[in-house]
């Protein structure tokens, strides 16, 4: 479906949405900026052909995703999937290592924190990479297209095409990458790979290679692991364990492995019954 038969579908829906240019290429096929007739301002993707293509049941995607809190999602009389979302705040961690390089420790654990925060009590996301992680101004960390992957999934597209067309494969987990769902152990795998990326400036490639750079970067920082680089560099080594199981358990303990943030620290009350120290 050409860009400008996509327009005209859009602009005849029960609720019109009108795109407010030609749409430039993105991951997941032409994105628009668009005002719905209600006035609000979103972003109109229309599925690319080699996604769209594989879908066998749109109506699970489209369901999924406005479960998911998109602000809408459908298909053309013709066949073409679109969905519509709010404009992403803030830059993306890929712009930010593209731009300066490396995310420094401190930093990067504020990061991590926000996060995970934002992913707690949500459905499994299925894209965390670089490219989707944002964040804005006052540090507040948020995410791109989530439970995209598993509503292209639920629509019957097989993982390794999800990995490839949205070059995502260094951050599907093993099990994923074997076509199992996407939970919350591979949402942390996710977000491990991601955060190492930001940390290393390159993707973890499992094994030696992974605990050698990471030792690099310790030795760079001239820490030791009780240090917040160290902090952050166990944190994530365990979170892209290759086998579930070996990783955290939960976002929850996920979190907790990072620490609290130092005003957090200082405000926290001594434990009962627990013995103060002179």
């Amino acid at each position: 479906m050409s860009p400008d038969d996509f327009v005209l579908a859009l602009r005849a829906l029960d609720a019109p949405v009108f795109p407010d240019d030609h749409g430039v290429a993105s991951p997941l096929g032409v994105e628009f900026t668009a005002t719905t007739s209600d006035g609000r301002n979103v972003l109109v993707t229309q599925l690319s052909a080699a996604l769209n293509g594989r879908v066998t049941d749109p109506d699970a995607f489209v369901h999924t995703l406005k479960r998911a809190g998109y602000q809408g999602a459908g298909i053309t009389e013709s066949g073409q999937l679109y969905f519509l979302e709010l404009p992403p705040r803030g830059g993306s961690l890929a712009e930010r290592l593209a731009r300066t390089g490396p995310v420094p420790a401190a930093e990067l654990l504020a990061i991590a924190r926000s996060a995970i925060d934002a992913l707690a009590g949500a459905q499994p996301h299925g894209l965390i990479t670089p490219s989707t992680v944002r964040v804005a101004g006052d540090g507040s960390v948020s995410f791109r297209w989530p439970a995209l992957a598993p509503a292209l999934r639920a629509a019957g597209v097989d993982a390794a095409t999800i990995a490839e067309q949205l070059d995502a494969s260094l951050y599907f987990a093993p099990e994923v990458q074997r076509d199992k769902s996407f939970d919350v152990h591979s949402d942390i795998f996710a977000l491990g790979v991601t955060l190492y990326t930001a940390l290393t400036g390159r993707p973890p490639f499992g094994g030696r290679t992974t605990a050698t750079m990471m030792a690099v970067v310790l030795a760079d920082d001239g820490a030791p692991a009780t240090t917040v680089t160290g902090t952050l560099a166990a944190a994530l080594l365990r979170a892209i364990e290759q086998e579930p199981a070996d990783r955290w358990h939960d976002l929850g303990q996920f979190r907790n492995a990072l620490g609290a943030p130092a005003a957090e620290a200082r405000r926290a009350p001594d434990r009962p019954g627990a013995p103060r120290r002179r």
